[in-house]
């Protein structure tokens, strides 16, 4: 069973869209923004599978479509082989030949006035088509195969306490049974989590009940004993497809519970990572109901997965409901890329109207997809967003810092690139595409202002539109000394001075800040590499050490690169300026702004009295979310930017 059109003329915020597929599709993807209908999409295509007898109810959080004023058209199609019972009972009759084994709903409930029918493809008599139709339906409603099942994105998998009386019951019923296999498939994934367990116990006790009675039987009757057939071998190896380190091991009956083997580790169902969850239940669903020649509707399937799991995930549902069609309602790239761009629908909204009245397949919007890639999200679901490109690495904590040091809602996503010019790149590239595709995607670049002059700073952020941090980096502006003295007074130390606290860890570092400020300037370009072990020796001086003799100090960085007279001669001029240059700005009262904010940081939260920087981050944030907390100039500057955008 395969969808091939849905016209929706109004229904909901939908309103004159159309979405066309080729014969052969077996994936769908439904992209767009929050908010624009994907989900929506997916209970239509529910209730009007319904409707065509493919399942035997609908169970929908807001309500059935039908009841809704609407205009709609859904075409299906039945191949050869999916339903013995109408293949086999209708052959005989005259329209069968004539039907090229579709089903249409044309249904229209508005206050113009209404219509509906259900129309068999291919037959000329009009009246023959709906006569036929309903014959079709009527087979397909009393067949006991499973060709719906439907998961919403309510998924959740909390720890199951099952009671014994609860037990008891599941060991009576009839899971394989037409109540529990087409009678449960169109469910809320509440309701097929909290029997899947029990499911799982049953089946187990009922298999090794029956074969425990077929071993007494034979030898009884003298006859070779039945052999052992695992009931739960597809499960375990199609498990395995997705999850190649994750075995399924069994039932423990006693607990209640389902086992599972990940590199030698057995594990219950509720001590598995939240993916593995995901996929151990997903998977079981499509074991329990069978599915192969359905539909197979899934909402959110990048829910608790990665990248990579997504990719996998996705290419095992493709090869898995082989003769029916996924639909997968999704903001997830990789999920696109799996369906391919014929085969992927944008919802597009209009925002003056409010309606969804844009469906377009994405190969006829190729720069989209060159956007999502470019971004690292798909772009059919950004036009909302504020994404702001900084420096720095993932997995640190870069963009939660730059989130709350923003002061600004949910729809402000921080990426990190790397290097300054990785940022540069991006922004360039992005803002290109941008205006290509008039998505109108706002798009943001922060680099750090390191060593840079003023007169740098400016000629960066006029050429490539980006905001040059008023600070060093980005740890700097919690060495805002109205904010230190704060947080010194609440930790209950009032000496020494924040701006000491400050200058006292920078000293430890004054040979690295003053290394670097050297290497940053147009003079050290000239010089010959240097190596690796005389930026050591530069790290380890501390300002006492530089201080007390300062000519020694610097000469023992500069011998350590073994330069010709003449470069050892340029690089210690250099050097002596970026020292002058340190001791000078050590004695301002701006210092804070200048000094190495990561390093200087790390001393100056153990000295306030905090276990590390990441407690005295945190403690800054609560300062500045109070009425009235001092914030300074810099961070006030900084978020004027990004509330520019």
């Amino acid at each position: 069973m395969r969808i091939r059109n849905i016209r929706i003329g109004k229904w909901r915020h939908f309103e004159d869209i159309e979405l066309q597929l080729d014969d052969d599709t077996s994936l769908v993807c439904v992209v767009g923004a929050n908010g624009t209908g994907k989900s929506h999409l997916l209970e239509l295509i529910a209730a009007c599978a319904h409707r065509l007898g493919l399942s035997q109810g609908i169970e929908l959080p807001r309500g059935d479509p039908f009841s809704d004023p609407h205009d709609f058209y859904l075409q299906f199609y039945l191949a050869e082989g999916i339903s013995d019972l109408v293949d086999q009972s209708l052959t005989s009759e005259p329209a069968f030949q004539e039907w090229d084994r579709t089903l249409t709903i044309q249904d229209r409930n508005l206050p113009n006035g209404s219509h509906s029918t259900i129309t068999a493809g291919g037959i000329a008599d009009a009246n023959q088509s709906i006569q036929f139709a309903k014959r079709v339906v009527s087979r397909l409603q009393q067949s006991k195969d499973v060709y719906f099942l439907s998961l919403d994105a309510d998924r959740a998998y909390p720890k199951k306490n099952i009671n014994i009386h609860e037990i008891a019951q599941a060991y009576e019923t009839e899971w394989e049974g037409t109540e529990f296999t087409r009678g449960r498939s169109f469910r809320t994934t509440t309701t097929l989590y909290d029997e899947w367990i029990k499911y799982f116990l049953a089946q187990e006790n009922q298999s090794g009940t029956r074969l425990m009675q077929n071993i007494r039987r034979s030898r009884k009757l003298d006859a070779k004993p039945p052999e052992f057939e695992d009931h739960f071998e597809g499960y375990a190896s199609s498990l395995q497809k997705v999850l190649p380190h994750v075995l399924f091991t069994g039932i423990d009956s006693k607990k209640r519970t389902l086992l599972f083997d990940t590199t030698g580790l057995e594990l219950s169902f509720d001590q598995l990572s939240g993916g593995e969850r995901e996929i151990a239940f997903l998977v079981g669903q499509i074991d329990r109901f069978g599915l192969r020649q359905g539909l197979f509707l899934l909402d959110e399937p990048e829910l608790h997965l990665n990248a990579d799991l997504i990719r996998t995930w996705v290419a095992y549902l493709t090869s898995t409901v082989s003769i029916g069609q996924v639909w997968l309602a999704t903001h997830s790239l990789e999920a696109v890329e799996a369906a391919g761009q014929q085969a992927t629908f944008v919802l597009e909204r209009n925002e003056e109207t409010r309606k969804v009245d844009g469906l377009a397949r994405l190969d006829s919007r190729p720069i989209l997809s060159a956007l999502s890639r470019a971004v690292g999200t798909p772009a059919f679901s950004i036009s909302l967003l504020l994404f702001v490109f900084i420096e720095g690495e993932e997995g640190v904590g870069e963009r939660e810092r730059f989130r709350k040091l923003a002061g600004l809602p949910q729809n402000v996503r921080f990426m990190e690139c790397g290097s300054c010019n990785e940022v540069l790149r991006r922004v360039a590239a992005i803002k290109s595409l941008t205006n290509d595709t008039e998505t109108g995607i706002r798009i943001g670049g922060i680099v750090d202002r390191d060593f840079r002059s003023d007169a740098d700073a400016s000629a960066l952020h006029n050429a490539n539109g980006v905001f040059v941090l008023p600070v060093h980096e980005v740890e700097n502006f919690f060495l805002h000394p109205e904010t230190l003295a704060v947080l010194l007074k609440q930790n209950g130390l009032d000496d020494p001075a924040p701006i000491d606290l400050v200058r006292e860890a920078a000293d430890t570092r004054a040979g690295s800040w003053i290394f670097q400020h050297a290497m940053s300037t147009r003079n050290a370009r000239s010089l010959p590499e240097l190596p690796s072990s005389t930026k050591e020796t530069a790290k380890s001086l501390t300002w006492a050490q530089i201080d007390a003799d300062r000519d020694t100090a610097i000469l023992s960085v500069v011998d350590s690169c073994k330069y010709s007279q003449e470069d050892s001669q340029k690089f210690k001029s250099i050097l002596d300026l970026s020292l002058k240059s340190y001791a000078r700005k050590r004695e301002e009262k701006e210092f804070w702004k200048v000094c190495e904010g990561k390093q200087v940081l790390n001393g100056v939260a153990r000295s306030a009295g905090f276990s590390g920087p990441q407690s005295m981050i945190l403690a800054s944030f609560s300062v500045w979310e109070r009425e009235g907390a001092q914030l300074s100039d810099e961070l006030t500057e900084f978020r004027s930017y990004l509330s520019s955008l």
